[in-house]
């Protein structure tokens, strides 16, 4: 009997790494979005406010163990901090500019690394932000494009190399990994009493330092006034963030509507309370988680839009290869 099953397992597996796409725009897309968030915490954000005291002792960084040893602040000690932020920043433009995306996913690691194990005071994105760079290594290690932009081959020549099943194995990690973020996130919340009651962002948006600012603060405070509307917005963040879990580790489209939700919740999240840079991480990590879903399916709706508004379709230059439709895949 195990043995039937793990033949199954095994066919199927085979059959999955062989038709995994390793060249991916929409992980391309992913990939640039992350690093752009990283790089406006270092853009918007000087060295003075990213190392500070903490508990009284003096701005110092622990190099103890081997990830924050490997971590550029560690690295050049004696450096001016500003400047070592201006290295990180332009390696993390050059990762975003999409080139040579199979080796600078290591240096996109290391950046990752770097920020999330130095600075003082990191958020949750600084977090999932080393996770996924780091799956996202194993994710592009058979993409042999200059740039992530470019239209994908097929890989053809390429399929039978052993980095294909690194790959594909790389990006179901990433897949596994990014859902169970969103599915701890919701089941954490049941159990805190504002959430499970419905009252949590009527009291968020109305905290003194964390609360809801700029041009929306007004509407948000005036919208979760009505009991209605404050329970809405608690639950359906549950909701979603147990959806998105969900459809990640879904096929074909599931994977495109968890894209769609998460970039609808974290701007919401955004234009309530802030915290940008992590919100865009975590678009930015489920596009990649996502990635074979929107390759599939978002040409599809671009295609679809154009004909309800009455556009043609793009010419091809001529002497070019129509572009074969994606394959519906297992996973």
């Amino acid at each position: 009997m195990f043995r039937k099953q793990i033949a199954v397992f095994t066919a199927f597996a085979e059959r999955s790494v062989a038709r995994f796409p390793a060249e991916s725009r929409a992980l391309g897309i992913g990939r640039s979005i992350i690093a752009l968030a990283q790089a406006t915490i270092l853009i918007f954000t000087p060295a003075s406010h990213l190392f500070v005291p903490v508990g009284g002792n003096e701005i110092e960084i622990g190099c103890s163990s081997p990830a924050q040893a490997a971590s550029l602040y560690c690295l050049a000690p004696s450096a001016d901090r500003q400047s070592l932020n201006l290295i990180l920043l332009a390696l993390l433009l050059i990762v975003a500019s999409g080139f040579m995306p199979r080796f600078l996913t290591v240096v996109h690691f290391w950046v990752s690394l770097s920020v999330g194990q130095s600075i003082s005071l990191p958020d949750g994105g600084d977090a999932v932000a080393q996770v996924v760079t780091f799956f996202l290594i194993l994710a592009c290690v058979n993409d042999r494009r200059t740039w992530h932009w470019q239209r994908p081959d097929g890989g053809v020549r390429h399929k039978g190399s052993v980095w294909q099943g690194i790959a594909w194995a790389g990006w179901w990690g990433l897949r596994l990994q990014v859902a169970y973020v969103y599915l701890n996130s919701s089941l954490a919340k049941l159990p805190v009493g504002p959430w499970s009651e419905g009252s949590a962002t009527y009291y968020v948006v109305r905290m003194e330092n964390f609360g809801a600012a700029g041009l929306f603060a007004d509407a948000f405070r005036w919208a979760t006034d009505f009991t209605l509307v404050a329970l809405l917005s608690a639950w359906g963040t549950i909701l979603a963030e147990t959806l998105i879990a969900l459809f990640l580790v879904r096929r074909g489209s599931w994977q495109a509507v968890a894209a769609v939700a998460s970039v609808s919740l974290h701007v919401l999240i955004i234009l309530q309370i802030g915290i940008v840079s992590f919100g865009f991480i975590m678009v930015g990590a489920v596009i990649c988680a996502a990635s074979r879903g929107l390759d599939t399916y978002a040409p599809r709706a671009a295609r679809l839009l154009r004909a309800r508004a009455g556009r043609p379709e793009p010419v091809r230059k001529a002497g070019s290869a129509p572009q074969p439709e994606p394959v519906r895949e297992p996973v």
